[in-house]
């Protein structure tokens, strides 16, 4: 399914002298046969919270700007969600400014990327929301209109690659007014069995909320339910469709925490948040990062977490995450002198 971020990707290339068309003739035949063999990389970006305050847009250009310099350079860029920081709670004119800004540093990409939507961009879906509850933009017009997109999930192939971008989030009418639930529904579930066994090549699919997050493990929280607000509520249905086909891997977002887990013979890969902790450091745990693929005729898939340099520029309210980094920093400090007393120990 085409959209306008693919599309500008090729008006750029084509302005640049490198059309689709001049690429692949520039190969020989035999040397098309032995880079499909080889394989191609690919990167998964996701919660990108992109915004003005914490300078959050200049840390997603820095990310852009790294991987524009890997070698070998990845041929498509996966989008996980949250790609502007909020339209819940966050007033009309900002959560746009907030799309804008996300989209503009997105076409500095030098290769096609494919925008996934998460529970942040939308408008209003929440009880906290700054809107009315009449405004028309509710929803996720705004998103699928500045990425160009007919609607919130789609397919594509490359180099004998399936690829699948889906919608986690089912639009839903609570008290409070239009809302929104973790699922991805029947409508899109059914689309997604038939597209998959009409396309029988090995798949990855993006989604912003996945069926697995091991979050209560963790944190080792014994009062923390298994189907939380952090996984799809139709995970079953998901995953026995994914099943029956040809799917690698899951690719999610959500939890800002890099975790991997395998299942029934498909790798379900959280990548870390490209905003850290939303632009406020790692007091996660974890800091600005992403996941690069590598994808080959056979079927093969290896992946590895990557992260790239960011100073958090934190604003004068930001309190409570000053707070979070100094927690963070004394309980790596903490573990360092552990290891430390333990290495040294007598045996």
């Amino acid at each position: 399914m085409p959209n306008k971020s693919r599309r500008a990707w090729l008006k750029k290339a084509a302005w640049s002298g490198l059309g689709l068309t001049g690429l692949a003739a520039s190969c020989s035949p035999a040397e098309e046969k032995k880079q499909a063999a080889e394989g191609f990389y690919f990167a998964h970006l996701t919660d990108m919270h992109v915004r003005r305050k914490r300078k959050g847009h200049e840390g997603y250009a820095a990310c852009v700007a790294h991987i524009n310099a890997l070698q070998p350079a990845p041929e498509l860029v996966l989008m996980g969600g949250d790609m502007a920081f909020d339209g819940n709670y966050t007033p009309k004119e900002e959560f746009i400014d907030q799309l804008q800004l996300v989209k503009g540093i997105s076409d500095d990409l030098q290769m096609p990327y494919y925008a996934c939507i998460g529970n942040h961009d939308s408008l209003g879906l929440n009880p906290r929301r700054k809107v009315e509850i009449e405004d028309p933009d509710i929803g996720k017009g705004l998103f699928l209109a500045t990425f160009g997109l007919d609607r919130s999930y789609y397919s594509f192939d490359h180099k004998g690659w399936h690829f699948v971008v889906l919608d986690a989030l089912l639009e839903v009418e609570a008290e409070h007014g239009p809302s929104q639930t973790h699922a991805f529904g029947e409508e899109q579930l059914d689309w997604l069995r038939f597209d998959l066994g009409r396309n029988p090549r090995p798949t990855v699919i993006s989604t912003h909320i996945g069926p697995f997050c091991n979050i209560g493990q963790y944190l080792a929280d014994p009062k923390l339910p298994a189907m939380n607000h952090m996984v799809v509520q139709d995970g079953l249905a998901f995953r026995q469709i994914c099943e029956r086909h040809q799917v690698r891997a899951v690719l999610q977002g959500h939890s800002h925490i890099p975790e991997e887990y395998r299942f029934n013979g498909i790798w379900y890969i959280t990548s870390p948040a490209v905003s850290a902790s939303w632009w406020s450091g790692n007091w996660k745990g974890y800091g600005t990062g992403f996941t690069l693929l590598h994808a080959k005729e056979s079927g093969e898939l290896s992946w590895e977490t990557r992260y790239y340099d960011w100073e958090p520029q934190l604003e004068p309210e930001d309190t409570l995450e000053r707070e979070r980094t100094a927690d963070r920093t004394a309980f790596e400090k903490e573990q360092e002198r552990l290891k430390q007393e333990e290495s040294h120990a007598q045996r």
